[in-house]
């Protein structure tokens, strides 16, 4: 057999190519990655920047509780809601162990944020002051947001995952050595951390995806 039928049957040729196919499929089914790191970092910086100018200058906020409140509040449903539809519609066709596992891995993201979210309302029924309210929020927030992600890039075995998650606990442990309500600029930042990861995520995709363990698992 000469060398150019050898090399037309060579099998490590072929796995690499059905490797190359599988990982076109699954890029054109997932979400945007770049797409929602701008959308989501652009909402935290839009709803953070809302409550803190609700609370700052200390004594004379620049919004009433209504307006910013409600600002930080639509910030994130719209983020929400596009996030769903993107998602619903990247899926289509999808079935099997995947789709399960990202159903289970989205719901926990709820009941998380359900939790942290009625915990700071026992806390603050038993005497927690707005400003600590404010302080657990932030950082409850980063604490489910930052695991359950970073849980989810060893799931997934995906780098860009692991940067996320990692970014966002780092900013709910320097949201917690700030005071409030200077610490919301924390939340600020981590938005701003969002969107110049996905800047990065379309301009230079090597520094920030690929595999966290080289030739490991990830979720098919």
């Amino acid at each position: 057999m000469n060398n150019e039928n050898r090399h037309e049957v060579d099998p490590a040729r072929i796995l690499q190519d059905i490797e190359a196919n599988a990982r076109q499929t699954r890029e054109a089914m997932s979400p945007d990655q770049r797409l929602l790191f701008s959308i989501w970092g652009t909402a935290w910086v839009i709803a953070f920047l809302a409550v803190f100018f609700t609370l700052a200058p200390l004594g004379a906020p620049m919004l009433s509780n209504v307006l910013g409140i409600g600002i930080a509040v639509l910030a994130f449903v719209l983020a929400i809601v596009f996030s769903a539809v993107h998602s619903a519609k990247r899926a289509i066709g999808t079935k099997g162990p995947s789709m399960l596992e990202g159903a289970i891995y989205g719901n926990t993201f709820t009941l998380g944020m359900i939790f942290a979210g009625l915990l700071g309302w026992r806390l603050h029924v038993s005497g927690l002051d707005a400003m600590g309210l404010v302080t657990f929020a932030l950082a409850a927030l980063c604490l489910v947001v930052g695991v359950l992600v970073v849980a989810g890039s060893l799931i997934w075995n995906d780098r860009t995952q692991l940067i996320f998650g990692a970014w966002i606990l780092v900013v709910g442990l320097l949201s917690l050595a700030v005071p409030a309500p200077y610490n919301l600029l924390a939340g600020v930042l981590g938005g701003l951390g969002l969107i110049v990861l996905g800047l990065l995520y379309a301009a230079r995709p090597a520094w920030v995806s690929g595999e966290v363990v080289r030739g490991g698992h990830a979720g098919a």
